[in-house]
């Protein structure tokens, strides 16, 4: 029987200069799923979902309940008899509209869907309600062979952001969280960091008119799921420093730098993995000098469950070449290059939007510059599409305060942060190795 996965070290370069003292050394960990998932594509985990919908009295805007009433039809229409899902409505306050038991009636969803309008539950954001009643009803059917899972959708500033937080750590492990922002007026950072605490997804959604094929995508990449509840565990050796972390695919994202114990051990929690989806972690290593000859930088093992199984793992070792010929440590790895560049362009990002909050302009433009210039370079033309948008809303109005140039900034980020396979012949590789 095929492995159900494939698990693999990359450095940057097989070479490490022996006289350099602090040598950085570029290395991506990355697990692919190798099972099939989804319409004809065998079995898949039977779902267990709540659907958290913000009905504050700006949600009438732009025809965006109406989108969301088609969205939740939508699902309604392709859940089987073994999937569960709840819908609750917030505002001021939370509502269940359908509960897991009820759901099994399609007709039933539907009806309630539309009355959601009717309902008497204020028009203000109280997000945390609207989540801790989804919890509530997805906990009476929590089981690690389903994907237990709570879906957010709004479209504004909420109430007692912490307490939102909260209830993501205090789930953690049980239940993944995906939100989608539509709009401007949400708090974006709060979003995603609700779905990348949970390894969930994190959605912008510009265009109202786009929230069906979200919550389509939302339920496509739920069933393709082939492996539940992805960990690399990291052995450094001695000397070895982390200097930065990143996930890598399939967003990117900061994941900060740990704390080293005397075990030398650090962790990053992958989640569930798409078949032929990579989940990945990019680190930027120090390392120490060292007499020539091939030495290990480091012991990666890579935990996972597969579904109705125990939990499994598989192992590898990064070795390395340390040597004094500097023409050897030049050859790079394309591919780990590429991610290392893209990560290179997300902080550019960031930086920039930093900038521009400051209200420093010439130097949020100038890292924007930078960032295109990167994007040109790597041939992403959807990002170099978003970022020039974006650097002309800035020189036009000089603020972020337009509904344009937010809308345009939350677009870039969405777009730079997505991880993009650019080389065809490295993704054709990728592909062939993998299975695909």
């Amino acid at each position: 029987m095929a492995d159900p996965l494939s698990f693999e070290a990359l450095a940057s370069s097989e070479h490490v200069l022996s006289s350099a003292e602090n040598f950085v050394l570029y290395v991506l960990l990355e697990a692919v799923a190798r099972g099939s998932g989804g319409p004809g594509g065998g079995s898949r985990l039977p779902l267990n979902l709540g659907v958290v919908i913000d009905r504050s009295g700006s949600m009438y805007d732009e025809r965006r309940l109406e989108f969301v009433i088609e969205a939740v039809k939508f699902l309604a229409d392709n859940l089987t008899a073994d999937d569960k899902v709840s819908i609750v409505a917030f505002a001021d306050k939370a509502k269940v509209l359908i509960t897991p038991e009820a759901a099994r009636d399609k007709g039933a969803v539907k009806r309630a869907i539309d009355d959601i309008d009717l309902l008497e539950i204020g028009g203000g954001t109280q997000m945390a309600l609207g989540m801790k009643a989804a919890i509530d009803e997805v906990k009476k059917n929590l089981n690690p062979d389903r994907l237990n899972r709570v879906l957010v959708l709004t479209d504004g500033q909420t109430y007692e952001e912490t307490a939102c937080l909260d209830l993501v750590e205090k789930n953690r492990g049980e239940i993944s969280f995906s939100t989608m922002g539509v709009g401007v007026e949400f708090n974006e950072k709060l979003l995603q960091r609700l779905a990348q605490d949970s390894n969930g997804k994190y959605h912008f959604i510009g265009d109202p008119a786009e929230i069906p094929s979200i919550f389509e995508d939302e339920l496509e990449g739920l069933r393709s799921v082939s492996l539940r509840n992805g960990r690399i565990e990291v052995t450094l050796s001695q000397g070895v420093q982390v200097r930065e972390a990143f996930r890598a695919s399939p967003e990117i994202y900061v994941l900060g730098t740990p704390l080293v114990g005397e075990d030398r051990k650090i962790g990053y929690e992958i989640g569930d993995l798409q078949a032929g989806v990579p989940g990945s972690v990019l680190l930027t290593l120090v390392l120490p000098p060292r007499n020539p000859g091939q030495v290990r930088i480091l012991q990666s093992t890579f935990h996972y469950e597969v579904p109705g199984g125990a939990e499994n793992t598989v192992s590898c070792d990064l070795t390395c070449d340390y040597t004094l010929d500097r023409t050897l440590t030049s050859r790079r790895n394309g591919r780990v290059m590429n991610l290392v560049d893209q990560v290179s362009i997300a902080k550019l990002q960031a930086k920039a939007e930093e900038e521009l909050k400051a209200g420093n302009i010439d130097r949020a433009t100038r890292l924007l510059g930078n960032a295109l210039q990167g994007t040109q370079r790597m041939g992403n033309v959807k990002a170099t599409q978003a970022l020039s948008g974006l650097i002309d809303q800035i020189k036009k109005t000089q603020t972020l305060q337009t509904k344009a140039a937010k809308t345009t900034l939350l677009q870039a980020q969405a777009v730079v942060r997505k991880t993009q396979m650019l080389d065809p012949e490295a993704l054709k590789e990728f592909q062939n190795k993998n299975g695909k």
